[in-house]
């Protein structure tokens, strides 16, 4: 992953909602839903959970 899909990743393993996750990054919600397609990709997975659960089990965060 890059370093901005690793952050929207991390943003979202807390729950963070797409809106909160641009805000927080100060990017339109489109670049997030963009970076959160290419996340899914890269992980093998088709959602939000699936993409959660891929993180925790690969341990990408501790």
């Amino acid at each position: 992953l890059t370093q901005r899909e690793s952050e929207v990743l991390s943003l979202m393993v807390t729950g963070m909602s797409n809106r909160a996750i641009a805000t927080r990054l100060v990017v339109g919600d489109e670049t997030v839903k963009s970076h959160l397609r290419s996340i899914y990709r890269k992980l093998g997975v088709g959602d939000r959970s699936g993409a959660v659960a891929a993180a925790l089990r690969e341990g990408i965060f501790q």
